[in-house]
Formats: C-alpha cells, structure tokens, sequence
C-alpha cells in the first residue's frame, strides 16, 4: 500500500459497507486513520488510531500529507466519492510530485440511485450543493437529466424551491427527492419540483431532474436578456442587441477567463457567465452604488462562475487572472491607458470588445494601435413607438461604436 490511501466509502450505512478480512488488514496497517466520527465509528479497529475530520478537513489534510512524507502510512476514509467534492480533492491540490497517493472507489450515492430507479445515467449531469448556496440553477435546469447533490444549508427539497423560484414555469416539471440511502430510513419519492419544494427532508439528500419535453420548462438562452430583468442605476446598461453583438464578437470559449471592465449594471459579464458555465468572469466596477445592484443580478442569474471586484481600472486589474477575453464598457479619460494595461495582461489570442457612446472616445478607440485593430461596427438601433396616438414609427436609439481588437 502507499504511504498515504484514500477510501471512499459510498453509501453510509453499516449494512452496506464490506465487512471483510480487508478492514482488518488495513486497521492493521496504517499507523493513522482520518475520517468522520461517524465513519470511524463503524470500524472499531480504526478508532484507536482514529483522527477525526470535521470543520478543518484542509489543515487536517496537509497534516496527512506531512505524516506520510515522514514515514507515517496513512489512511484516510471519506464519505461518498473522496473525488466528488470530497475530502480527496483537497489532497489532489495539496499533493506535490513526491507524494504518492492512492485512491479507492466505492459504490456512490449517485449510482445507487440510479440503479435502485433502473434508470440509465450515461447522459446525466451531476452537481453537488453540499457546501455552498452559490450553485448553477440555470445550468442544472438547462440539463434534460440532472441531479444534485444536498447538504445542510441546500437539502433536496429546498433545492426544489430554488429551482421554482428562479424558474416558476419548470414547477411541473417531474423530479425525484431521495434521502438516507442506504440507511432504514431510506426514501425515494417522485412528485414535481412544486410538489417536492413542500417537504421536509434530511440533508443527506438528492434531488434528480428528469427529462422534459415541454420547452417551456427550460432556461430560454441567456443572450440579449430584456433589460429589465437586471436592477441598474439610471438606466446604466449596455442595451440588449448591443450586448448579444459584444458577446459574438468575444468569441466566448467554453472555459478561460474574461474581463468586464466597467461593469456598470454587470449585464454583459454576467450573460457570459451565464451562457459559459466553465468560463470565470471577473467584473471591475470603481463605483460603489452599482456594486450591490452588480451582486443582486448575480444572485438572481444564480452564477457561481462571476465574481466582482471593487475599485477602479487600470489599478484594479493588476491582482486578477490573466484574462483570455476582454470586455471594455467604460473608461472615460482614462481609456488609452486601460487599454494599455488591458493589452499587456490579455493572453496570446486573446480578445477586446470595447463600446463607446461619445465621439470621444470613439475617436480614442480608433487611434488606439490600429494594427491590433480586427473590427469596427457602427450600431444603430431604432425601436418601434406609437405616435399621434393610433401611429407608430420607429423612435433611434443612441448609436453605439464598437471596436475589436486582437493580440497575436
């Protein structure tokens, strides 16, 4: 065995766990065993040597690493899959090129579930609300076959709740709550997310989404959102044909990072996020009234892959990952110069969209090195209004520059 070995645990429940010769051996072997108090407490040979994990997993983790580098060999049980939000994830980080670890899997709650419904989860999507409230609903609403994992703060029901809060059209739509698998007070109930969000269930808990054929109980494409689903200041945001524009012409890829300076109402990040899930946006906004109207949207868009940051550009930029898109919204006199900081830090390939609203800094815009120049689109919108009461014409709209630029 290696210095260090981590086994997950699957399914909690003493009824399920293997009691073989194995448990002896490895309760003889290793020198430390970490683990819950619940785990340790199903092996009595491991609890003379046991060490409990709780609120400090991450200390207790380096601790580990530190035993086995010293000779020490190591045990370490985790509940569920070490490498599903677990315990073995840490070590993954921690672990250094010297270390030599190993992993050993176990019957999950997620293929327990499956197979006590006999129900193929090839093409499931699996996410965990274990240790956060800051979870993907869009995404996981947007999927034909999900399921989630609970915790304390989000059990399945309340993760039922959430969905129909942030999508009351889906609160038909069929799920299945399962709690305590494994355990004589295991149930598995099927109802709707409307029907579920009323229960009461423990936090060892999942919620499964199934497939749906009726459309209108899934996420519409976060592109070119009607603006008044984002709270903002005077009107402050890029207009919603003017954003669906700036975010083809980012090329968004599927993960990276991206820029929004200037964030104003956050719109143009947070429907990036929100349309790439694995792509880590970071907003700069220097004015403080906007900043909680910025997080409020966050909140209602549910997208844990957004985070905002408080301060003005270009010197609050230089503490952030190296972006591999750029969205510029703003800038006034300062605009050459986070251009030029904005340049230096894009990545090789990378992208700028930037819009300006006043010859200013349209003019600054198309003086700024030419030769990184790839694009530049005059917007005019025009949008249809009544007039002398049974008429209607089209009513223009401010006119929009915007400019791309590319860094070899």
């Amino acid at each position: 065995m290696p210095p260090l070995t981590l086994l997950s645990c699957g399914v909690e429940s003493e009824s399920r766990l293997p009691r073989s010769t194995q448990w002896e051996l490895w309760a003889e072997w290793a020198d430390c065993v970490y683990g819950s108090a619940k785990l340790l407490a199903l092996f009595p040979g491991f609890q003379a040597k046991g060490i409990v994990l709780g609120a400090d997993a991450r200390a207790k983790a380096q601790e580990a690493l530190e035993a086995s580098r010293n000779g020490k060999r190591v045990l370490i049980l985790g509940s569920g899959d070490v490498l599903f939000h677990g315990i073995g994830g840490t070590l993954y980080d921690l672990a250094g090129d010297e270390d030599e670890l190993c992993f050993i899997p176990a019957e999950t709650a997620f293929q327990t579930l499956f197979h006590r419904l006999g129900l193929p989860w090839d093409k499931a999507r699996v996410f965990s609300a274990h240790a956060t409230e800051n979870i993907p609903l869009g995404e996981i609403l947007s999927c034909p076959l999900a399921v989630v994992y609970g915790g304390t703060r989000l059990t399945a029901a309340r993760l039922a709740q959430r969905c129909v809060e942030f999508l009351p059209s889906c609160a038909g739509r069929h799920a299945i709550l399962a709690e305590n698998l494994g355990t004589p007070d295991e149930r598995i109930c099927a109802a709707s997310l409307h029907e579920l969000s009323g229960q009461e269930c423990s936090p060892t808990s999942m919620l499964l989404l199934l497939p749906t054929g009726d459309a209108r109980m899934a996420p519409t494409l976060p592109l070119g959102s009607d603006n008044v689903r984002f709270v903002k200041e005077n009107n402050l945001i890029t207009g919603e044909e003017v954003r669906a524009i700036a975010l083809s012409k980012l090329r968004l890829p599927a993960w990276g990072v991206l820029w929004d300076v200037g964030a104003g109402s956050g719109s143009v990040g947070l429907e990036a996020a929100a349309l790439r899930p694995g792509l880590r946006v970071h907003g700069v906004e220097k004015n403080e009234s906007r900043l909680e109207l910025i997080l409020a949207n966050q909140l209602q868009m549910a997208l844990p892959n957004y985070t905002l940051h408080a301060g003005a550009a270009p010197e609050a930029l230089a503490d952030l990952p190296r972006p591999d898109r750029i969205f510029i919204g703003g800038g006034g006199d300062n605009l050459e110069v986070i251009l030029d900081a904005c340049f230096e830090a894009l990545a090789p390939w990378g992208i700028i969209v930037a819009t300006s609203v006043t010859l200013e800094s349209t003019h600054k815009l198309r003086n700024w090195h030419p030769e990184y120049r790839t694009g530049c689109q005059e917007i005019s919108i025009a949008e249809e209004c009544r007039i002398a009461g049974k008429y209607h014409h089209f009513q223009q709209q401010h006119r929009i520059t915007l400019v791309t630029f590319s860094k070899p």
